[in-house]
């Protein structure tokens, strides 16, 4: 019986080096943030101030310790070996996701273990664009969001605050940020975010929008960041928002995130009425005055969306595994010994 502890206690020590090997290992991968700048995409990019933006956000991630990725098309070869991926928001007409595109983009969420942070912007209208219908501002990046298997929608409109802005109601400022459950993670130390002429998130329930309420659990989907209770929503074109009326006013929700189950783990996906790549930013660190902490907030999404989390069992099958391998030894060397 001695000499089968002794091989019991070598068994579990080559379990505790192989389970400390294999996490040091995987601590130590650098993540690859992708940023999509498909030429004709991002509004405003091709200007100094969107290249000033740009600059900025890989500067960020780069002293995050991510690697950036600039991809000038969305493949799957492209996206292979990519951890994260930003949508910024739409230039023009012109400037949508093809179908192969989008199925792109799903195929990679659906492995697990992914991050995509889906930014946009209002239904303002640009001098370049039709007044009647900028509705591609939402709809693209919801195309995405309903391929990814997101119960998050864009709201087909603009949100603005008379109370709490940086000098003008459409210059909204975050009233509130989330400080409850996981959410905290996200938001701390960062009270205040820019969200420049925005529109705002809500739900997808059967296939139609609704109230970001009905879709928020605190468990797989929380929001983030929403309006003072003097939220109002406007609409600047001909295309009335899906969710809400125009007029309505309340807190409504400016960033939200969501963990989606994929196998036996989760891929997670943040959506804001603002942007990363554009003209107006939300990493802009003050605006009209006011001291802003987007740049902490984007730090803090991308830690805590490729930080891998379990969906599946709260032993990892690897090592269920390993404890296999371990238990045939043991059962085996007691088989040895006792016909000797």
């Amino acid at each position: 019986m001695k000499k089968l502890l002794a091989l019991a206690l070598v068994a579990l020590f080559a379990l505790s080096v192989g389970v400390w090997f294999g996490t040091s290992v995987s601590a130590q991968d650098q993540k690859v943030v992708a940023l999509d700048l498909t030429p004709g995409r991002v509004k405003d990019l091709d200007s100094e101030w969107g290249q000033k933006n740009l600059q900025a956000l890989k500067d960020l991630l780069t002293s995050a310790g991510y690697q950036v990725k600039e991809l000038t098309e969305i493949t799957p070869a492209a996206l292979e070996g990519v951890d994260a991926l930003v949508i910024g928001k739409m230039k023009d007409y012109d400037s949508g996701f093809s179908s192969a595109e989008v199925q792109a983009i799903a195929n990679w969420f659906k492995e697990g273990g992914k991050f995509l942070w889906v930014g946009a912007d209002s239904d303002y209208v640009e001098p370049y664009l039709n007044p009647e219908d900028t509705s591609f501002k939402a709809g693209e990046p919801n195309k995405i969001l309903e391929a990814i298997g997101s119960s998050l929608r864009l709201e087909y409109g603009s949100l603005e605050d008379p109370e709490s802005n940086a000098g003008a109601g459409y210059r909204v400022i975050s009233y509130e940020a989330n400080t409850q459950g996981w959410a905290a993670q996200i938001t701390a130390g960062a009270p205040k975010v820019l969200f420049h002429g925005p529109t705002f998130v809500v739900g997808c329930k059967n296939g139609q929008f609704v109230p970001f309420s009905e879709v928020d659990n605190g468990e797989t989907v929380t929001w983030l960041y929403r309006s003072s209770p003097s939220g109002t929503v406007v609409s600047h074109d001909g295309v009335d928002p899906k969710a809400h009326a125009v007029g309505e006013t309340g807190q409504f929700v400016e960033a939200a995130a969501e963990k989606i189950k994929v196998g036996n783990k989760y891929s997670k996906v943040i959506v804001t009425g603002e942007s990363l790549l554009g003209d107006r930013v939300i990493i802009t660190p003050e605006y009209h005055g006011v001291e802003l902490q987007g740049a902490t907030f984007a730090k803090n999404a991308f830690a805590w969306g490729l930080t891998e989390e379990s969906a599946g069992p709260a032993i990892p099958m690897t090592y269920i595994a390993i404890a296999v391998v371990v238990i045939v030894i043991i059962v085996g060397a007691a088989l040895a010994l006792k016909k000797k």
